[in-house]
Parts: C-alpha cells; sequence; structure tokens
C-alpha cells in the first residue's frame, strides 16, 4: 500500500495541493460531474467549498484511490 501510495504522490506531483472539481474529475480518469458531486456529497473525499467552488486536497484523493470504496467501483486512473 505504502509503495501504491508513493507512486500516485509521484503521479499527481504536478498538480497543486488542492484542485478544483474539473481538475478532481481529470485525476479520476475523467468521471463525469454529477459522480465527481456525488462523491463530494458522500465525504468520500475531503473538500473545501469556497463559493462557487469545491476545492478537493489532492491526499484525500490519492486516499480515495487507495480506498476499498474506488476499487469496488472499478474506476481507473489514466495513465
Amino acid at each position: 500500500m505504502a509503495n501504491l501510495k508513493r507512486y500516485y504522490e509521484k503521479k499527481f506531483a504536478n498538480y497543486p495541493d488542492l484542485v478544483d472539481l474539473l481538475t478532481f474529475r481529470e485525476m479520476l480518469g475523467g468521471i463525469g460531474d454529477s459522480f465527481a458531486r456525488r462523491l463530494i456529497h458522500e465525504q468520500r473525499v475531503k473538500y473545501t467549498f469556497v463559493r462557487p467552488h469545491f476545492w478537493i486536497s489532492k491526499r484525500s484523493i490519492i486516499d480515495y484511490i487507495l480506498s476499498d470504496d474506488y476499487a469496488r467501483r472499478h474506476l481507473k486512473v489514466w495513465a
């Protein structure tokens, strides 16, 4: 698990520590807007809401990618 975490930290190194919804969707392989918002509202990822934008932490995205929920949904990060 630690190796995977380091892999994604390196993979996402060029992204800022907080990303907007569009970048979040891109990082998760191009998921749809409504699905991304559902992940936020279900609190599957940590975020900050500064009207009118959601800001999602890169660390939270990596934690979600390593989660059982991510694996169950068979999501894939773009290479």
